[in-house]
């Protein structure tokens, strides 16, 4: 049987994609359904003083319009960030408060998704308005938990203040990020169809369990009575990760008009009924010795959340464990804002932090005199620099040797703007990459047959990462089957328990899960081949039989496949359920992730810290009389344990770092300050870069071993990409022209 692991598999769910037979949420039409359409604040704050709903109500097809004064009522789903399943703990419709521009303020049904759209245009509201201001107030900034818990919010080593005096060199330097929201292919879109006391809701999810539970839980059911199926998604990047009000107002229409209900969300609204993310200000302060060796490091990081939640996806725990110093000092703070609560978005912190720390390090470097490379070896640490554990493995300066190499990083001039190509300032800049390797309990069921086939279900999803692809090949690797003999279910929340797919885990937790189901399954057959009387392994002792690349293995050379084996059997099939429990998973975790939560252990543990690195070098030219910026190259070289599939890992990191030049150059939320309303809520404005942006980009898979993140040594790559770009980008920047760059995105305009 060949090897299907860390080879290049074609996506197994391609012929569907590209036929259009692909299923996703709002494909799916019940009979009798009705269309949804949200009628949104024009507001930012203040107060809803009338709604009047008559010209929609009169619209031809409007079957009924839902506002705060009729909505059925429903329980409040409480913050996903307080542990449970909610984007937000402020809920629209429930009452007459308007807390952000764009936030829902009527709920329209209709025959039709035309007659819908046109009802919602024809709500009549009128405010009293209030002041209000979407960009965040970094002077009001706060620690988290400074009521309460603040544990890893806030860390200090030995004295910063002293690690700077005796500094050959120091930088105090602060850098800031914009919003900036997911865009997806897939709109936001929810189905809800009640029957009885009986729910199935159609909804792109990156959690179905998380919104089983919410759902549940929000109408007082029991989660058997109600069913969320996911097939495909089309794109997510943590927006649809907690259940949106857009969701649970569509099945509170549908039991209301006793119809199914199907709401699309226009790319408008988009902005601001889910997550996106939010605004950041990265502050350190670096010291380091006449070689570079940092002698102090500090980093505080503010950034935004709404008025409602605290919230952030916290960066500083991430920054203090990549380079060595005695003298360490991190701090998380919030400021609040008017706008919807922000979330998870590729990368959610570490594409900002980066931007912020790899800048820095180059600062320092230059004005140590050592080359940013030599200044990010000088300062590698094979121990976690402020929990004193090892590193499970760290292969971080191996990738910057792979794409020194592979770029060319030795023919770059140490001095800026030394280096042209006619009317172009070149510039070379590079950067450091790196993503947690996050663990999450997970449940998979693999049934093989005799025939030569095996079915593998669990409650996972593919949001476009290749997950069917990816769990098809392990189930083939175990059990010695072709990829295309294994069909794996997921995206439904009956299925086992599997975790959100998000923080770059599902390969990990749940591709475990499905490895120790086929485990499960030789230790299954074997214990009847060595029943049997006759055969290669009857008689043997079963403890002593090993599954090994579909291959049931025992003492003296005897051996036996486990197909022929499973033939044998009196039932010619076998079914197991697998489980991933890594040892630092407590009960109190996997009771989380049980009950739709993020139940997760890591990245460090009491034995060791789990990272995934990687180093990326970018070339840019900078026109010296127009100041256009170009990226003609992109080199990354990454390590992240086992490659479970080389192609769709490279496209993976290859799109991350697609989108690391987009976050660098174009990316950005344009704000109306005066009113607190997003400018550019379409794909028209909203700049992401085409096929004129985006010239070689090249990318370099290190084999790497690591044995204690999990069974099948994967650390997750979904994320890493983009982690390290946009500070190359701004280092090359600064190379070329001299221009030391601290706001995203670069433009032109900055360079003139």
């Amino acid at each position: 049987m060949a090897q299907t692991i860390n080879t290049a598999v074609t996506r197994t769910d391609a012929p569907r994609k590209v036929t259009g037979t692909a299923t996703y949420a709002a494909d799916v039409i019940p009979s009798g359904m009705l269309h949804g359409a949200l009628a949104t604040s024009s507001i930012a704050v203040g107060t809803l003083t009338g709604i009047d709903t008559k010209r929609a109500e009169a619209e031809p097809g409007v079957i009924a319009v839902f506002t705060h004064e009729n909505l059925p009522d429903f329980k409040t789903v409480k913050g996903f960030y307080a542990g449970g399943p909610g984007s937000a703990s402020f809920w629209p419709m429930e009452g007459n408060e308007i807390k952000y521009a764009g936030q829902p303020i009527a709920y329209v049904v209709a025959e039709t998704a035309a007659a819908a759209r046109r009802g919602s245009q024809l709500i009549d509201a009128t405010y009293e308005v209030s002041e209000a201001n979407a960009h965040m107030d970094a002077e009001d900034s706060f620690v988290i938990g400074a009521s309460g818990d603040s544990k890893g919010m806030v860390t200090t080593k030995g004295d910063v203040s002293k690690g700077l005096a005796e500094a050959a060199q120091t930088i105090d330097v602060e850098y800031t990020t914009p919003f900036q929201h997911h865009n997806p292919m897939e709109m936001f879109s929810a189905t809800a169809e009640w029957n009885g006391d009986k729910l199935t809701v159609w909804m792109p999810s990156q959690s179905v369990r998380t919104l089983r539970g919410g759902i549940a839980a929000a109408y007082g059911l029991p989660e058997t009575s109600v069913r969320v199926i996911c097939p495909f998604v089309g794109g997510a990047f943590g927006s649809k990760a907690g259940i949106t009000p857009y969701a649970m107002l569509t099945i509170a229409a549908s039991k209301a008009v006793a119809a199914p209900v199907r709401l699309i969300v226009t790319r408008p609204q988009m902005f601001t009924v889910a997550t996106f993310r939010p605004e950041s200000i990265q502050k350190f302060r670096l010291g380091a010795d006449a070689t570079g060796k940092l002698t102090a490091f500090e980093h505080i990081e503010i950034s935004q959340t709404s008025q409602f939640d605290v919230v952030t996806n916290p960066g500083t725990h991430i920054t203090r464990a990549m380079y060595a110093s005695p003298n360490i000092h991190t701090e998380q703070r919030v400021a609040r804002s008017d706008t919807n609560t922000g979330g998870f978005m590729r990368a959610p912190n570490e594409m900002q932090t980066f931007f912020g720390l790899e800048q820095a390090m180059d600062e320092l470097a230059l004005k140590v005199g050592v080359d940013p490379v030599e200044m990010r070896r000088v300062n590698d640490t094979k121990r976690h620099p402020v929990e004193d554990v090892p590193f499970s493995s760290r292969s971080l300066m191996e990738c910057y040797d792979a794409v020194s190499d592979s770029f060319g990083w030795d023919q770059r001039s140490p001095e800026v703007g030394s280096m042209t190509d006619g009317d172009w300032l070149v510039g070379f800049g590079c950067a450091t990459a790196t993503y947690p390797t996050n663990i999450l309990a997970s449940n998979a069921r693999v049934r093989m047959q005799g025939s030569g086939s095996a079915y593998i279900e669990l409650a996972a999803h593919d949001v476009g990462t290749g997950s069917y692809t990816i769990f098809a090949q392990i189930a083939a690797a175990r059990l010695g089957l072709p990829v295309e003999a294994c069909d794996v279910v997921m995206g439904e929340a009956d299925l086992p328990v599997a975790p959100l797919s998000g923080g770059s885990t599902t390969a990990a937790s749940a591709g475990s899960a499905v490895h120790d189901a086929c485990l499960r399954i030789g230790r299954a057959v074997a214990m009847e081949v060595t029943a049997q009387s006759e055969g290669p392994l009857a008689g043997v002792d079963p403890k002593l039989i090993t599954l090994d690349n579909g291959v049931l293995r025992g003492p003296d050379g005897k051996s036996q496949p486990l197909l022929e084996a499973l033939a044998s059997t009196a039932a010619g099939e076998q079914e197991a359920v697998g489980e991933f429990r890594h040892p630092a998973l407590t009960d109190k975790l996997i009771r989380a992730t049980f009950a739709g939560g993020y139940g997760t252990a890591g990245p460090v543990t009491p034995e060791f810290a789990m990272f995934a690195f990687g180093a990326e070098m970018v070339e840019v030219h900078v026109n010296r009389w127009t100041h256009e910026i170009r990226v003609p190259r992109l080199h990354g070289a990454f390590a992240a344990g086992t490659i479970l599939n080389r192609k769709t890992a490279h496209s993976q990191l290859m799109g991350g770092m697609v989108w690391g030049i987009g976050s660098a150059l174009h990316e950005v939320t344009e704000v109306d300050k005066p009113r607190a309303r997003y400018l550019n809520t379409n794909i028209a404005e909203y700049l992401v870069p085409v096929n004129a942006d985006v010239r070689e980009v090249r990318v370099e898979m290190l084999d790497e071993k690591d044995d204690y993140v999990n069974p099948l040594g994967v650390k997750g790559i979904g994320e890493l990409g983009i982690v390290g770009t946009a500070a190359a980008i701004a280092n090359a920047v600064h190379h070329a022209t001299g221009k030391r760059l601290r706001k995203l995105p670069i433009r032109m305009s900055d360079l003139v």
